[in-house]
């Protein structure tokens, strides 16, 4: 028997069970067509959609529309969470569905990470959430967090909610020890997740230590953050947006170079 069972992801669409007979509606029925979604997670994933609970178990899961107008299209946020060895891995990415299209997005997939992981030293990342004037109610994403040390740092120091991303499961990891070893599973979460397809808008502070480059990539989501919102770059600048302070700085101990940080303001001083 198919599972016929429907569950509405939002107003203007339902998702259902692939795998069902073609719907009938109407006269329209020639014209309109169903749109595909495949989504792989790891087999102990916990799948929702737009917040939606979905019913599906396994590896792959497959879904499917009711027919829509030639063309028609939705947004979704898909989000798997699952479990490795004690610790809750988050994965999510926004896709969008089409009428008379398959869509599939990998939650599983490991690229290579953008830059080689190098950790921030302590006395910067002090400097950093000083720089940002990070105070309670402010909510920080480190975008690339390494091992977590910017996020915990945050929370232990100033006492805000914190939320790292990284692509690399080995930074997870050790972010998600380093939070439970500080005490900090309250305030802080990490999420294995691609940056640049993140929702940043709930930040007001934003953390960097990525390539020039990849500041850059990242300025128009930076730029639909909430007026006031601060970024604060370790060593890289932001071509076209111009900061409003620059900070250099030498850690104890260490005499190989000079550490610069750069901080913005939303909206951004275009140069």
């Amino acid at each position: 028997m198919r599972d016929t069972r429907f569950w509405y992801l939002s107003p203007l669409a339902i998702l259902v069970l692939a795998g069902l007979s073609s719907v009938v509606i109407g006269q329209q029925a020639a014209a309109n067509q169903p749109a595909y979604l495949e989504v792989y997670v790891p087999a102990n994933a916990r799948l929702t959609i737009d917040s939606a609970k979905t019913q599906q178990t396994g590896t792959l899961r497959r879904f499917e529309s009711p027919p829509l107008p030639p063309g028609q299209g939705f947004t979704y946020r898909v989000k798997a969470v699952w479990d490795v060895q004690g610790n809750e891995i988050v994965s999510e990415k926004t896709v969008r569905i089409v009428a008379g299209q398959e869509t599939k997005v990998d939650l599983r997939q490991d690229r290579q990470p953008d830059v080689v992981y190098v950790p921030t030293p302590q006395e910067v990342v002090d400097k950093m959430l000083e720089l940002a004037d990070v105070k309670k109610g402010d909510v920080v994403y480190d975008l690339g967090c390494g091992d977590g040390r910017i996020v915990v740092t945050a929370a232990k120091k100033y006492g805000v909610k914190a939320v790292g991303f990284d692509i690399d499961p080995d930074r997870i990891k050790d972010s998600l020890e380093n939070v439970r070893k500080n005490k900090v599973e309250d305030l802080v979460t990490i999420k294995k997740a691609d940056i640049f397809t993140q929702d940043l808008t709930e930040a007001s502070v934003i953390t960097l230590y990525l390539l020039p480059e990849l500041n850059v990539k990242l300025m128009p989501q930076l730029e639909k953050l909430k007026p006031g919102s601060r970024i604060v770059s370790h060593d890289f600048d932001m071509r076209g947006a111009k900061p409003i302070k620059t900070v250099t700085i030498k850690p104890k101990g260490e005499v190989e170079r000079d550490h610069t940080i750069y901080l913005w303001k939303i909206p951004l001083e275009k140069e």
